[in-house]
């Protein structure tokens, strides 16, 4: 496996999702891997604009090679190719400032955020969703497989099984944590120290802390994002201590999310529904891109 991404030639695959261009000569077809309804597939020329949303366009090649910025998550499943598959590590829907417990829920706006994000996604087969052993990361798969229009049933912990979905242990909090009692040593709070760490990984004190923060989500994706053991699409959904280390070491340190050095300042850190799509090719060569799930991928105010 090549780390990190590489680009590849391959056409784009862009699955049940006709898109109408200004210019009618350009077109994007669609396919699927499960076998359900599929379309004639074109290539794209890399200087073709593809419409993507209505709210940004941009090439194929733009949004995978992007590292310092945030690519609307719809966009870039018309960019997975037909020998692809693509994970969605992000963190979970909005909840409420002192709601942070195992069963606590997302809150009104994560809710609406959450379905908001599936129904732009609708278009697309089911997905697989992975999550940790908090509740709303589970329910963030729930509300995404809702307002994509999946039929799903009431949504409690013991009644779940209307999305497909497992427990991902490497998924938790503290994936980077190597020794917790340096923390303080590192930096002045756990959300200082994590980014610190990332984009400074030779500070003594946060390496005794913490694993090198590239070498562990390098770990992850070949733990968890081989081609042979992914799903066509999958959404893991997980935490802001996660996310941030994730976002970090997968752009090269490009991506704003320096929290240690604007302490409390909520704005360097990740959003809800912000994350990594790891896009795994049948050659395990992995694409990185940043994603947002929301119109900002960093927590402007909590």
């Amino acid at each position: 496996m090549s780390f990190p991404s590489v680009i590849l030639s391959a056409k784009p695959r862009v699955i049940q999702l006709a898109m109408l261009l200004i210019v009618a000569t350009i077109f994007v077809a669609c396919s699927d891997d499960s076998g359900s309804s599929a379309k004639d597939d074109e290539s794209l020329s890399s200087s073709s604009i593809v419409e993507l949303s209505s709210s940004s366009s941009a090439t194929c090649e733009e949004i995978r090679t992007t590292k310092n910025d945030f690519v609307p998550l719809e966009n870039v499943l018309p960019c997975v190719n037909e020998n692809e598959k693509v994970a969605f590590v992000i963190r979970h829907g909005e909840r409420n400032y002192n709601e942070s417990g195992y069963d606590d829920t997302l809150n009104a706006n994560g809710v609406i955020d959450t379905r908001a994000l599936g129904s732009k996604l609708k278009d697309y087969p089911d997905f697989y969703y992975m999550h940790t052993n908090v509740f709303r990361t589970l329910e963030t798969g729930y509300r995404i497989a809702e307002g994509k229009g999946q039929s799903v049933e009431k949504f409690t912990r013991e009644n779940c099984d209307s999305i497909v979905h497992e427990f991902n242990e490497d998924l938790v909090s503290d994936w980077y944590y190597k020794d917790e009692s340096y923390l303080s040593k590192c930096a002045s709070d756990a959300a200082a120290a994590l980014t610190k760490m990332a984009y400074e990984p030779d500070d003594y004190y946060c390496s005794l802390a913490f694993y090198n923060a590239k070498e562990r989500t390098q770990e992850l994706v070949e733990r968890n994002f081989i081609y042979s053991k992914m799903h066509d699409i999958t959404f893991a959904v997980t935490h802001d201590f996660f996310v941030a280390p994730l976002l970090i070491s997968v752009t090269d340190g490009e991506i704003g999310l320096d929290y240690h050095n604007h302490s409390g300042d909520g704005y360097f850190w990740p959003n809800f529904l912000s994350g990594v799509a790891f896009i795994v090719d049948d050659m395990d060569r992995v694409t990185m891109v940043p994603v947002k799930g929301l119109a900002s991928g960093r927590l402007a105010e909590y």
